[in-house]
């Protein structure tokens, strides 16, 4: 029996390949009529032992499919999944597929926001010590690095909510839930989404356990509902605001790890390079995480001393002329640029703007709270964010026709000690093709100064 690929683009190709290299044979459905059938051919190491449709999909060759692989690409279609569960056939993603195919164990990040930068210091502190890790950003890559699995192998995975909606077995040894909260971007009852992030942990047994911040309430709920279960992942917390009777902690500026052999201050907040409270939560989410799954605290401590931070979150750039410049081009929603603007510790020029999706931007500009001197507006939604900011009383704002012309404007006006924030609450699909490349021009035209 045929298994049936479906995605949105030449993507397909991985999830493709790992079935062709298992020696099964795959029909594939690219349902993006722009699409050349020859460029997903052209990537399929065995074609002739796949069949490749684009735009349309003959229903005897749905009929024939025994188990459908939905690409990360096509996840966020909720017409396209609410027809394949109503056909009746067995729909997985991409990671469950790799996943099946992983010889090793597998460490799972996910929640509402942090999951790239806890991602990032949770794969280097493991792949620092047991050298055969892989660090995953999304289920394509997964794909293509599970051939390289071994029993000793460890793969880290960032997972997104629609990720975890087509899994089966998946089961990590150690899962993160950083937070869970309502954004922008979401499509479904929050109760449902809640669902969805919380199935990391529901296949793990009580040998495993899940890393969960305290100070989110819904974490906090799911570790204490775990607690008074039996088989299920033991929960361990992590929390930046209060002292715990167990878990990893922040005693003023000392990080507490307190488990039940004792308690060792690891080290200070001072010694991370990052900024902002919402970063120190992915690194303690991190941290735990790597403890939980075994690596000495020695280890965690030199990793962590030695990381750099996620390109485009928050990130340094330079200071010029006393003014310190901050690229947090991925904060492309609300929730994320208003923990970028929490993060600056003295007065702010902000550059927001880009791809109206809609969103409501009055919880951005409430959150400024004095901090911002003047905010500095590019791109599609600079007149929604114009007119939103009059009605919450902030006045404080100009256009600028591009990036560079925004820079400019905060050149002119920051002072010495003050700092200059690329955080635009909003996607990027106008002057530049995505948020990196955004934060990449922002940083050229920054160091040129």
């Amino acid at each position: 029996m045929r298994n049936l690929v479906i995605g949105n683009g030449t993507g397909v190709s991985g999830a493709a390949n790992l079935l062709l290299a298992k020696g099964l044979t795959c029909d594939v459905f690219v349902r993006d009529g722009s699409v050349d059938p020859s460029d997903v051919i052209s990537k399929l190491n065995s074609p002739e032992d796949a069949g490749v449709y684009v735009y349309s999909l003959p229903e005897s060759v749905l009929d024939q499919a025994g188990e459908v692989i939905v690409t990360e690409d096509a996840l966020s279609d909720e017409r396209l999944m609410l027809e394949l569960s109503a056909i009746g056939k067995k729909v997985i993603g991409e990671t469950e597929l790799a996943y099946t195919y992983d010889r090793g164990r597998v460490v799972a990040v996910t929640g509402t926001r942090g999951r790239t930068s806890c991602t990032a210091l949770l794969g280097r502190i493991i792949k620092d010590k047991t050298r055969n890790s892989f660090i995953v950003e999304d289920s394509a890559s997964y794909c293509d690095s599970v051939y390289s699995t071994t029993k000793d192998s460890t793969t880290i995975i960032k997972m997104s909510d629609r990720q975890l909606e087509v899994i089966d077995e998946f089961h990590p040894v150690v899962s993160v839930i950083i937070n869970i909260k309502p954004h922008d971007d979401m499509n479904m009852p929050f109760d449902e989404y809640v669902r969805l992030i919380e199935r990391v942990c529901e296949n793990q047994t009580a040998s495993d356990r899940v890393v969960l911040n305290y100070e989110d309430d819904r974490t906090r709920a799911l570790g204490m509902r775990l607690d008074s279960q039996a088989d299920c992942a033991r929960p361990f917390f992590f929390s930046t605001k209060r002292e715990l009777k167990r878990g990893l902690f922040l005693s003023r500026d000392r990080i507490i790890l307190r488990d039940g052999w004792g308690e060792r201050e690891l080290m200070r907040t001072s010694d991370l390079k990052i900024v902002g409270n919402h970063n120190l939560e992915n690194a303690f989410a991190a941290i735990a995480a790597a403890y939980k799954y075994g690596i000495p605290t020695d280890n965690i401590i030199t990793t962590c001393k030695e990381f750099e931070p996620v390109a485009h979150r928050v990130e340094y750039v330079a200071t010029k002329n006393g003014v310190r410049f901050y690229n947090d081009s991925k904060g492309t929603d609300i929730g994320s640029a208003i923990n970028g603007i929490e993060a600056m510790d003295c007065p702010t020029y902000l550059i927001g703007g880009g791809y109206d999706n809609g969103a409501d931007y009055g919880e951005w500009i409430d959150s400024f709270g004095g901090k911002v001197r003047k905010l500095v507006l590019i791109g599609q939604t600079r007149e929604k964010m114009a007119s939103c900011a009059q009605n919450h009383g902030f006045y404080d704002y100009i256009y600028a026709d591009n990036l560079e012309e925004a820079v400019s404007i905060c050149t002119c006006h920051a002072n010495p000690g003050e700092a200059v924030l690329l955080s635009p609450a909003c996607e990027e699909r106008g002057m530049y093709r995505g948020y990196e490349e955004r934060g990449n021009a922002f940083r050229a035209i920054v160091e040129s100064l």
